[in-house]
């Protein structure tokens, strides 16, 4: 009998080690998904010079091709900002005080340097979850990111920067 139960605490402590394992490497690759895909929209927001209709058709492909389907609210994500908007397909929707669920939320601050001139830094939240086959989604990430200082903005959510 004493080996029985011996053998029973074995099999448990391999049980939890696998479970343990299975949420390192869950939580591991949901991150590095949702931070390609906050790099990518920084990038769309960088290269098309603003949040505009342009950028947000890049950032929609992006999310769309690489199946990114967690979904969050923006109030949650990206605080002390006036303005937020969240991202759902290629549509942009004011995310203050909504309890919707976006792709992204996205906010902007524009500061004046030291050489006066001013600079649009857009804000940017993607999240992703950690679930399981079973018990679904049990906890929201979120991943934060910050765009480099833009000078020549075509906005058409905000405007120029000034």
């Amino acid at each position: 009998m004493k080996e029985a139960i011996s053998g029973t605490w074995v099999y448990i402590t391999v049980l939890i080690f696998m479970v343990i394992l299975i949420a390192y490497v869950s939580i591991t690759i949901n991150y590095s998904h949702a931070f390609e895909a906050s790099e990518s929209i920084i990038k769309a927001i960088e290269q098309y010079e603003g949040y505009n209709s342009t950028s947000r058709k890049a950032i929609a492909d992006y999310i769309h091709n690489n199946t990114h389907t967690v979904k969050h609210v923006c109030n949650d994500g990206i605080t002390g900002f006036q303005d937020t908007y969240g991202g759902i397909d290629n549509d942009k929707r004011q995310a203050n005080g909504s309890n919707e669920k976006f792709d992204y939320c996205i906010a902007r601050t524009v500061n004046v340097g030291a050489d006066k001139v001013a600079r649009c830094y857009y804000h940017t939240m993607v999240f992703f979850s950690f679930s399981l086959p079973v018990l679904g989604d049990l906890y929201a990430f979120q991943i934060p990111g910050e765009t480099s200082g833009l000078r020549l903005v075509s906005d058409d959510t905000w405007g120029a920067c000034q």
